[in-house]
């Protein structure tokens, strides 16, 4: 874990070809959570090493696969977690390399460790983050629980001698024009970003849900499917007159069948709820009916993404401990910078922290989608 500029990244993947080169036959996986993101950067960076120790010549770089073989037949191959099947495919890998493991959930890591079999010595699984949030399950697995055998390195930017003093200047300038920014990005610390954060009315909170239900509060569930996205369900407690949301519960996986969907369902226990989906997936709404479930369209106008997060941004949103995938979109999802002016823009969001707000608005698509006026006789007004 470590801060901006800390060399955290070109020092592992130093390590990783220093070991290919004096290891022969091993096989090294580095991936990250997208194979488009794994090409634009760890697979450049390991050119960038072999090219910059003037050794590229004698390793061969297939581009098609994304692997690079080196002369004693060890190969590294890049590959990202949205190909799970092809990762559950490998086998007698030496050594996992996961960039910005922030990004992965905690059950590809023990799948990916389990990709490490066979009889070579030294078997590693290596991950490298920014220390986003303390709600991350990387907090829980490297401070509060890291396993036996783990060696935890935290690293900034004044580990970093190559650095020129330009960039040093710009992270140091940190400290006095955004402290938050500064304890992430500059001392590594665990931290939030809260810079164009969307929602700021939202709060973890411990509640009994079974009063609030019995209180009559509306019960209302959202959807999102996703495949190589996440699929997510919320489900929520609705205060209308006090203007609240409780969220106590969340279903969220990655590469999800629908038929894992509609088993969460029944887990859940939303047999007899109503359910709004993603109205652009007729056809999984029309399998969970056959199923049983109660699931509809969610309702969707013109701006109606504006109209869902303004809806939310107009509620007090109270979560439980419990639904942390939600937790960790809230302290992220932000509006995304004009490359232009600088300036953040009311319509442009991360989509990467969005799944789980977004089947969070689509349980009250109801409520705010926008309606067709309605048209009267003008002589009503006397015209």
């Amino acid at each position: 874990m470590g801060s901006a500029g800390s060399g955290k990244s070109v020092f592992i993947h130093q390590k990783i070809i220093v070991r290919c080169l004096t290891q022969a036959g091993i096989r090294v996986l580095i991936c990250r959570k997208t194979a488009e993101s794994a090409r634009e950067t760890t697979f450049e960076e390991c050119k960038n090493v072999l090219t910059s120790w003037k050794i590229i010549e004698y390793v061969q770089i297939n581009k098609t696969d994304k692997t690079i073989t080196f002369p004693n037949k060890s190969k590294i191959i890049f590959m990202g977690l949205d190909t799970e099947t092809r990762l559950l495919s490998l086998s007698n890998i030496s050594c996992v390399f996961v960039e910005e493991a922030f990004e992965v959930e905690e059950n590809f890591i023990e799948q990916l460790n389990l990709r490490m079999r066979g009889q070579r010595r030294n078997q590693q699984l290596i991950l490298a983050w920014n220390p986003i949030s303390k709600n991350s399950w990387l907090y829980r697995f490297t401070v509060e629980n890291p396993p036996a055998n783990s060696i935890f390195i935290h690293s900034t930017y004044k580990d970093n001698p190559f650095l020129n003093e330009e960039y040093i200047s710009a992270i140091e300038e940190l400290e006095t024009r955004n402290p938050a920014k500064w304890k992430v990005y500059g001392l590594g610390q665990w931290g939030v970003i809260d810079d164009g954060l969307v929602f700021r009315n939202w709060k973890v909170e411990e509640f009994d849900i079974s009063s609030l239900s019995a209180s009559g509060l509306e019960h209302r569930v959202g959807s999102d499917l996703g495949f190589i996205d996440p699929t997510t369900i919320i489900d929520t407690l609705y205060d209308r007159e006090n203007k609240i949301i409780y969220v106590f519960n969340e279903f969220y996986k990655t590469g999800c069948q629908l038929d894992e969907v509609y088993l969460a369902m029944c887990g859940m226990q939303l047999g007899k709820t109503k359910i709004y989906m993603d109205a652009a997936e007729p056809r999984s709404i029309d399998f969970f009916r056959r199923k049983g479930m109660n699931t509809v369209p969610c309702l969707k106008g013109v701006d109606s993404v504006k109209a869902r997060i303004s809806f939310l941004q107009n509620h007090q949103i109270i979560v439980h401990p419990k639904c942390e995938h939600l937790i960790a979109e809230f302290e992220n999802f932000s509006y995304k910078k004009d490359s232009k002016t600088g300036l953040y823009k009311d319509d442009d969001y991360t989509h990467e922290w969005s799944h789980c707000i977004d089947g969070l608005g689509y349980a009250y698509s109801d409520i705010y989608a926008q309606k067709k006026l309605k048209t009267m006789d003008k002589r009503i007004l006397g015209l």
